[in-house]
């Protein structure tokens, strides 16, 4: 394509994306193509290469599957930490053991290379600084600070020996099992426990083997845990899981869900209740939990035992898909274990039938900390919104809230909006469509919607300009859908 710089039409964008898609090649991006098409020529010279290559070259010899560089590179890395969690697609086994394997080279190596600063080797499917400071535009400029100061490696006080290495990952064992990968990494550091420490930050366990549980807790250190997810546990098996539990001192979220399916084998409920209710009573204080998530049936039978294992505040209370009592409900006010919410999600909790007052207390409680308010399809109707509101227009640090699902009159969701429209901070937001957008039947009448719209922002943006707002139907009984009248479009829309 010709562009002529002499036309006064010319688009300047179209000349501009014309040079970007022609500009040449850097000099390091033509050295590290040459080198990865010499695999014998590059492995030779690893130890000579500036380090400023290394980082885009290991990239893209992950994306081109090149496993004897890889492997050539982990003894001369020059960077405290190796994150390659993110490179890892697909649990690519291959990929793993060439990684696993340079690693071998370099533990059994008894003159290690001065070169080499690796001590952290990042299995986590997290986004890492690392790969982001290297992503072009770094490219033979000076180190950042961070990459060129020592960073030794602290391990657990448990740990016992000193590890030459720490390997940082997480854990799924889903129905008993762990994948390929993930077998293969812990027997490989089970074989070589006196130089490697296995540090799983995330365990998730789904229908618990308790075979495979074992095998798991020989490699990994429970002291380093943040994060335990227990999806669809037995009754019988939770108890076995406590000892292990207690030496999660870094615990800072746990999760307990889907434990409706746990039942007895002569299928007696009651029983049920009482052996989660001995399994909660016997969890350890937990002094860095943040972050409660419960997902279970009789969670009111719970709750205060759950709240009551914590000796810090926690920063996110998630109960969602269960009842709660009134007791319950009555309780959270005065519970200081959570007075200093940032997060409150109580999203599927049918509240119709509660007072709602204590809910508002709540709000009023944690209105200096609160970020969050997630209250969808609760079945709550004007007179709660109108107990929560006192507390709620207090809220300040608000930044989203979601009501969608509730069911209110049109006056009533103006009133609502009236408060929040006071809460400035707020920048994602979800409001039930009024009432009024049904008719006899319970079947949306799409126009309405689209008629109360533009009134609905209006009273927001008397105030302050709303950033992504939106009001929902309920699922409509004739056609199964949601409609939905957005900031952006400003009309009704479908949504399945």
């Amino acid at each position: 394509m010709a562009i002529c710089h002499k036309c006064p039409d010319q688009d300047d964008s179209l000349e501009e994306d014309t040079m970007n898609l022609y500009s040449p090649p850097t000099l390091l991006q033509l050295a590290r193509q040459k080198l990865l098409r010499e695999e014998a020529l590059t492995i030779f010279a690893l130890e000579d290469l500036p380090k400023e290559l290394l980082p885009e070259m290991f990239k893209e010899a992950f994306t081109d599957g090149k496993t004897k560089i890889l492997r050539a590179m982990i003894p001369v890395w020059p960077f405290p930490c190796l994150p390659v969690g993110t490179l890892i697609k697909d649990s690519n086994l291959d990929l793993l053991k060439a990684v696993l394997e340079g690693l071998d080279i370099l533990l059994a190596q008894k003159l290690r290379s001065s070169r080499c600063k690796l001590r952290v080797l990042n299995l986590r499917n997290e986004h890492h600084e690392f790969w982001k400071i290297w992503a072009g535009s770094h490219e033979g400029e000076c180190l950042p600070q961070f990459m060129t100061q020592k960073q030794p490696v602290k391990n657990s006080p448990d740990c016992g020996v000193k590890k030459h290495l720490k390997v940082t990952t997480d854990f799924k064992l889903m129905e008993g099992r762990l994948d390929e990968s993930a077998t293969y990494l812990l027997q490989w550091a089970q074989q070589r426990k006196d130089s490697v420490h296995v540090c799983c930050r995330n365990l998730q366990i789904q229908g618990l083997c308790i075979a495979t549980l074992i095998e798991t807790f020989k490699s990994i250190d429970p002291y380093c845990l943040q994060e335990l997810e227990l999806k669809r546990i037995w009754v019988d098996d939770l108890k076995f899981l406590i000892p292990y539990i207690r030496q999660m001192k870094n615990l800072l979220t746990l999760i307990l869900t889907d434990f409706t399916e746990i039942i007895t084998l002569d299928g007696n409920e009651e029983l049920d209740e009482k052996e989660m209710s001995r399994f909660i009573s016997q969890l350890p204080s937990f002094y860095c939990l943040q972050n409660l998530h419960l997902n279970i049936l009789f969670v009111d039978k719970i709750l205060k035992e759950c709240l009551r294992c914590l000796k810090n505040p926690l920063e996110t209370l998630c109960v969602t898909y269960c009842n709660l009592s009134q007791t319950d409900l009555d309780y959270l006010p005065d519970c200081l274990n959570i007075c200093k919410l940032k997060h409150l999600n109580l999203s599927s909790v049918y509240l119709c039938t509660l007072s709602p007052e204590p809910l508002g207390v709540l709000l009023e409680r944690v209105r200096d900390t609160l970020q969050s308010l997630e209250l969808q399809s609760c079945g709550m109707t004007d007179r709660h919104f109108s107990a929560l509101l006192p507390g709620l227009s207090q809220c300040f640090h608000l930044t989203k809230i979601n009501f969608h699902g509730n069911k209110l009159s049109l006056p009533a969701l103006k009133q609502l909006l009236e408060h929040t429209a006071n809460l400035r901070l707020l920048s994602q937001e979800q409001y039930p469509a009024p009432q009024e957008c049904y008719d006899n039947m319970h079947r949306v009448i799409t126009h309405r919607l689209e008629n109360f719209g533009p009134e609905l922002l209006d009273i927001l943006r008397a105030k302050r300009q709303p950033k992504r707002i939106i009001f929902s139907t309920l699922r409509c009984i004739k056609c199964n859908g949601f409609f939905v009248y957005g900031l952006e479009t400003q009309h009704c829309l479908f949504q399945h």
